[in-house]
C-alpha cells in the first residue's frame, strides 16, 4: 500500500509569491538603471551626445620618459654620455633650380655661324670664250649670324680661280662679301639658300704676247640646296651640311670680261646656339 503525503494548505500562497518574485526580479533590476548606465559597454565614439569618457585619462610621466631616453643614450668607458652627432640634411634645392653660371656652357662669337668649303667647275660665256672656255675654282666661306636668326646671314668668301687653255691663262684670288638667305623647308631634311656677293679680286692675265696683273671688280649670285644633318653635341645644336649650288659670276674688264656659270659642291659646318638644359 503506497504512502499518501499531504501538503499543508498554507504552502501554496507562499510558493506562488516566491515564483513570481524570481521571474520579475531581473526585469525590475534593469528598469532601475538609468539609460547611460545601461549602455556603458558601448565605445565612447558610439554614444550620442556624450563627451565624457568613463575610463580615467592616461597620465604621461615626464620623469619616466626622460629616464627611458637617458637609458638609450650611448655612454663611453667612463660612463659619460656620448653626444649624438648632428647630421645636417643635404639640401638639394628646388627641382627647377637654375645652375650657376660657372657650370653652364659658354657662348662665343661662333654661335649660329658656319664655315664652308666648296669646289667648282664653270663655263666662260664672256668675250674671251674662244681662248678661255672653262675653268675651275675653290671657295672658302664664312657665314655670320648678323640678323640673329631672323632672316639673312652676312657671308664672306675667299676664292681662287684658274682658267687655262694652251698658252692663255687667267688666275687669281678674290674676296667677296654679301647677304645670304636660308629657307628651311618644313617636314623635309633640306633647305634652300640664295646669296648675292659683290667684291674685288687680284688677277694675273697671260697669253702669247705677254702677261699683266690687275685688280678687278667681281661678283657672284648663287642658288642652291642644302641637306643639314645634326651633329650630336651635349650642349650645342651644331650641323654638318652638304650642299650644291648653281652660280653665276663676273670679272669686269672693258677688254676681256669673264662671265661664268658653274656648279659648286661642298660641305659646311654650322655652330648652333648653346642649349641650356639645366
Amino acid at each position: 500500500m503506497r504512502p499518501i503525503y499531504t501538503i499543508p494548505s498554507y504552502f501554496f500562497p507562499h510558493a506562488l509569491f516566491i515564483a513570481v518574485f524570481l521571474v520579475f526580479s531581473p526585469t525590475v533590476h534593469l528598469f532601475a538603471q538609468d539609460s547611460e548606465s545601461f549602455f556603458d559597454d558601448e565605445l565612447p565614439e558610439e554614444k550620442v551626445d556624450s563627451s565624457d569618457l568613463k575610463s580615467a585619462p592616461i597620465e604621461i610621466n615626464d620623469e619616466a620618459d626622460a629616464a627611458r631616453k637617458k637609458a638609450l643614450r650611448r655612454t663611453d668607458e667612463k660612463g659619460q654620455v656620448i653626444p649624438e652627432k648632428t647630421v645636417k640634411k643635404k639640401d638639394d634645392g628646388p627641382i627647377d633650380q637654375v645652375a650657376p653660371m660657372a657650370s653652364r656652357p659658354t657662348e662665343s662669337i661662333l654661335d649660329n655661324s658656319r664655315f664652308s668649303l666648296a669646289g667648282t667647275y664653270f663655263m666662260n660665256t664672256g668675250r674671251g670664250v674662244a681662248k678661255l672656255p672653262a675653268g675651275w675654282g675653290v671657295v672658302l666661306g664664312y657665314d655670320g649670324d648678323e640678323a640673329h636668326g631672323k632672316g639673312f646671314d652676312l657671308r664672306y668668301e675667299v676664292g681662287y680661280l684658274n682658267i687655262t687653255k694652251a698658252t692663255d691663262q687667267i688666275t687669281g684670288f678674290y674676296g667677296e662679301m654679301g647677304f645670304s638667305w636660308i629657307y628651311r623647308i618644313p617636314k623635309m631634311p633640306l633647305q634652300l639658300v640664295t646669296s648675292i656677293l659683290p667684291g674685288i679680286g687680284y688677277y694675273n692675265f697671260k697669253d702669247a704676247n705677254g702677261s699683266a696683273n690687275a685688280i678687278k671688280f667681281t661678283a657672284h649670285a648663287a642658288l642652291g640646296i642644302e641637306f643639314p644633318f645634326l651633329s650630336k653635341k651635349l650642349d650645342r645644336t651644331d650641323e654638318i651640311i652638304p650642299f650644291m649650288q648653281i652660280r653665276g659670276g663676273v670679272i669686269y674688264d672693258n677688254v676681256l670680261p669673264i662671265v661664268d656659270y658653274g656648279v659648286y659642291a661642298g660641305l659646311a659646318y654650322k655652330f648652333g646656339q648653346v642649349i641650356f638644359k639645366y
